[in-house]
């Protein structure tokens, strides 16, 4: 034991002893250290899980290119300008043939289904319309997209195959063999990283229309049928194109799951609550709740829900059939579920490092993605959708009708414009000035507004644009305000001005776009300015999405409206009732 004279132990204690706030430094390193081995080791587990996922490699020309990325850079331009309308002859991917250009927009190439990517396809990067020496040429000027990249459209594809199921489940008692798969449920999925948005529009199996496959119409059948075509290798990637070519919807990714893969990732959740407010059943899926109020479904009897074609609910003593058809009310109710298994995800703590291994390799498990939604993709796209809200998600449905062809029942698509309006949500083709209410408020010194030949009021009319326009309160600056939902319309109102203004996207504005003349403003153009030079500049002063990745609070609420059922099977619980 050393000894130390009194005046020299107490000093070099006191040296040695730390201070509070020092010790909680400590500690908090300590954890911070801790938790970045662990964070590592979540990341080495997901990057092991991912790379166990079965891939599909898709011939050339079947998947669209991203907007920004090489193969879109190399596409054909549109000769109707940035402000080009978005008229079927502007959609993207035009049918085409092989090598056909398939209309003005159409990035062209040997039957390509999709344009070369979606920022021009109302009216292309290029043109007519373009104002000289603005460098819209200059590869500078593209959108700079965050790490979860640009808008992309995927198409999701639950299929009927029974592989691995137990062969007592009643989904597994097929008319055909296990090795051969139908395509029980196709939607397709839109999702905007830097807006935070999502949308999904469940296309129905029963679709009679044209097969395609390597840019030629097999035959015309149910769209259900396009997995047959080659089988799940070949199929996956004949189902996308018979998409792409008869909707004209360029498709970014793909994800297949199958009836195994679905009831695993269920029953990995410990099953998802759903509320019936009377027993409902289904002897075809064998699906059975023989009483009303909350159910926990695990994966089969979730499968069995989904899968229902042939709904009858127990009303006034007896079953009666929910819904006249059989795919429409089905689709409806695929999307809510999928709501509530989203919700149930997120509450085992899908957006913790923490969420359980079992989750993760269940996921791995199930699902067959294309080659290129890689490791980093996946990371990015769910930090960037890190906050989403499952109840935000926008959910489309086609006008269809019913028909015979031969002694099958079909649908088919109704004629008129309302179907090529929800097919342009996916299409990311852009809106015309026409369809753009503007609010202009115009805050700008008197004398300046006395002074203009024709208001800007009177301009924006003139282009297309529906304009009420008023005088407001003198300000420096100029603001475009619009909803999450509207961004689009922001952007091709901000292609009328000289230069981009200041973009806030406020949650719950409405469908119209503010637009705040101040002192600043510069003057209106003669032809709309280059849209993917617009875009880039707005998408810049988004909060903290696209150029940085962090994690922001939410930028907007979903908004659908969907034609609902006489008997309501929602899966939520009334008002004072509770589905834990």
């Amino acid at each position: 034991v050393r000894w130390y004279p009194p005046d020299v132990t107490s000093a070099t204690e006191a040296g040695l002893r730390r201070t509070w706030p020092q010790r909680l430094l400590l500690v908090s390193g300590v954890v911070f250290a801790a938790s970045l081995v662990y964070v590592t080791a979540r990341l080495d587990q997901f990057e092991d899980s991912v790379s166990s996922i079965v891939r599909i490699e898709v011939p050339s020309g079947v998947l669209a290119d991203l907007p920004g990325s090489e193969g879109a850079a190399s596409g054909g331009q549109g000769s109707s300008g940035a402000g080009g309308s978005n008229t079927p002859d502007n959609e993207p991917g035009s049918a085409g043939g092989a090598g056909d250009a398939g209309g003005a927009d159409d990035a062209g190439g040997a039957g390509d289904p999709g344009n070369a990517g979606d920022v021009g396809s109302a009216g292309g990067t290029g043109g007519s319309g373009e104002v000289p020496g603005d460098g819209s040429d200059d590869p500078g000027n593209a959108p700079v997209y965050g790490p979860a990249g640009p808008p992309r459209t995927l198409l999701l594809i639950g299929t009927d195959s029974a592989v691995g199921m137990d062969p007592n489940d009643p989904a597994a008692q097929r008319d055909t063999t296990s090795d051969v798969a139908l395509a029980d449920v196709i939607m397709l999925v839109r999702i905007d990283p830097g807006l935070r948005r999502a949308a999904v529009m469940s296309i129905p199996r029963d679709l009679y229309l044209p097969i395609y496959r390597d840019g030629v119409p097999v035959r015309e059948e149910k769209l259900a049928s396009a997995l047959i075509v080659g089988g799940i290798g070949r199929g996956a990637p004949t189902l996308i194109e018979t998409v792409s070519r008869n909707f004209n919807v360029p498709i970014h990714d793909f994800v297949v799951v199958d009836f195994a893969g679905f009831v695993q990732v269920i029953d990995e959740l410990d099953g998802v609550p759903m509320w019936f407010n009377q027993p409902v059943r289904d002897v075809g899926s064998g699906l059975s709740i023989p009483e009303s109020g909350c159910h926990v479904l695990d994966g089969s009897s979730s499968l069995a829900f989904v899968r229902s074609r042939k709904l009858e609910a127990f009303v006034g003593g007896r079953w009666r059939r929910v819904g006249v058809s059989n795919d429409l009310e089905r689709n409806d109710r695929q999307q809510d579920f999928i709501i509530l298994a989203l919700e149930r995800l997120v509450e085992r703590g899908a957006r913790s490092v923490l969420v359980r291994n079992d989750l993760i390799e269940a996921g791995a498990d199930s699902v067959i993605l294309d080659e290129r939604l890689t490791l980093r993709t996946l990371l990015d796209i769910g930090k960037a959708f890190s906050d989403f809200e499952p109840t935000d998600l926008e959910r489309y449905s086609l006008p269809v009708l019913d028909d015979l062809v031969g002694e099958s029942m079909v649908l088919t698509l109704r004629d008129g414009d309302e179907a090529e309006e929800v097919f342009d949500v996916f299409r990311g083709v852009q809106l015309r000035p026409d369809q753009v209410e503007v609010l202009l408020i115009d805050g700008r010194a008197p004398e300046v507004m006395g002074a203009e030949e024709v208001s800007v009021a009177d301009h924006l009319s003139g282009r297309g644009f529906l304009v009420d326009g008023r005088q407001g309160e003198r300000t420096s600056q100029t603001v475009i305000r619009v909803a999450p939902h509207r961004f689009d319309a922001a952007v091709l109102l901000a292609q009328s001005l000289s230069r981009t203004p200041i973009v806030e996207v406020v949650d719950g504005l409405g469908d119209s776009v503010e637009l705040l003349l101040g002192d600043d403003f510069g003057n209106l153009v003669l032809a709309p300015r280059d849209r993917a030079v617009v875009e880039a500049e707005a998408r810049a002063q988004l909060p903290g999405v696209l150029l940085e990745g962090e994690d922001a609070a939410s930028v907007g609420r979903g908004w659908w409206s969907l034609p609902r059922i006489s008997i309501d099977v929602d899966g939520r619980p009334p008002e004072g009732e509770s589905c834990p």
